[in-house]
């Protein structure tokens, strides 16, 4: 752990403010993530891409998503959304590094899954990717109600929820027919939160994922909107589909903000003070850099003013008692 912090003072950030997950500092865990050897692997379950459960020599449990060609399996948004989430301060997002590791580690785990010819496997017979730590405690589903975005809203009135499948809300704004999960009359209203910070918290993560571009939030029975623990604090799991090598502004993820009327002070604060220099030097330092390319560095920088921006009207329209709720 003393080397992580020695990297976190040289990168100018103070020893009080050293990385943590939900107040539990990294500096063991990643540690262990990139250089403990492997124990055991298996072959991870669920999720459209193949990754791999993985117990280090330690103890430590990780889960490897190494670099694939399925289109919204983004190694390298999960890095870039573990030192994002640091550097805000928010410490919602599970202890991540890069790693490579030998193909023949993982191969008998794969078995003759067919996923694996989408994987990008070195020729030196490796393989680099996101080590996620493994979180031990039971990540329970939020199972929001319907209409639930009136807690992060001023105007309580939202036509569409843009909060929902990307398809789902494609098909709303079109006007096509069907039973779409977010609108499903079969799920109850939603009441109140079912905890004092939950709207705030949802609210955080909309604003992290708008700066992440991360489209696969929503939808999939809130498969990606979990709490460690039943009424535990949220936590951002899965980040893969984000920081997008293209399009820079997402006509989705713009939608997720126009609706997002109510925020945290402190995080748009942290917003505001964030240090996209430094954040880069972070991203540097990790074992399989360069993690982003300037381009989608420069697309985060957009997205930031675009979101202070977004936040300023929200304060000039409503006061900033209303918009700064929490």
């Amino acid at each position: 752990m003393l080397l992580m912090v020695l990297a976190w003072l040289l990168l100018g950030v103070g020893e009080a403010s050293v990385p943590a997950f939900l107040g539990e500092p990294d500096g063991p865990r990643i540690d262990a993530l990139r250089s403990e050897r492997i124990l055991s692997t298996k072959k991870g379950k669920g999720g459209r891409s193949l990754a791999f459960k993985i117990t280090l020599a330690d103890g430590t449990e990780g889960y490897f998503k190494p670099k694939q060609s399925f289109s919204a399996a983004h190694w390298y948004s999960e890095v870039a959304a573990y030192y994002l989430d640091r550097e805000l301060g928010l410490g919602r997002v599970p202890p991540t590094t890069g790693r490579r590791f030998a193909w023949a580690e993982l191969r008998k785990a794969a078995g003759n899954d067919k996923r694996v010819q989408e994987l990008e496997i070195e020729k030196d017979e490796t393989i680099g990717g996101a080590f996620v730590w493994w979180i031990p405690d039971p990540l329970v589903r939020l199972k929001l109600g319907r209409k639930w975005e009136r807690w992060i809203r001023i105007q309580k009135s939202l036509p569409i929820t843009p909060y929902q499948r990307p398809v789902d809300y494609r098909a709303d704004v079109n006007g096509r027919p069907g039973v779409r999960e977010a609108t499903d009359p079969g799920r109850p209203l939603a009441s109140a939160p079912d905890t004092e910070e939950r709207a705030a918290e949802l609210s955080d993560m909309i604003v992290f994922d708008y700066l992440t571009q991360n489209v696969d939030r929503w939808g999939g029975n809130f498969t990606n909107v979990r709490t460690r623990g039943k009424g535990g604090p949220l936590i951002y799991l899965d980040n893969g589909a984000g920081f997008w090598l293209g399009e820079q502004r997402l006509g989705l993820m713009e939608a997720r903000l126009k609706a997002l009327q109510r925020f945290r002070r402190s995080t748009v604060d942290a917003v505001r003070e964030l240090d996209l220099e430094r954040f880069a030097k972070r991203l540097a330092a990790d074992p399989l850099a360069p993690v982003l390319n300037d381009r989608q560095l420069d697309g985060l920088k957009r997205r930031q003013r675009a979101l202070l921006a977004h936040v300023d009207r929200m304060i000039d329209r409503y006061g900033e008692q209303e918009a700064l709720a929490w």
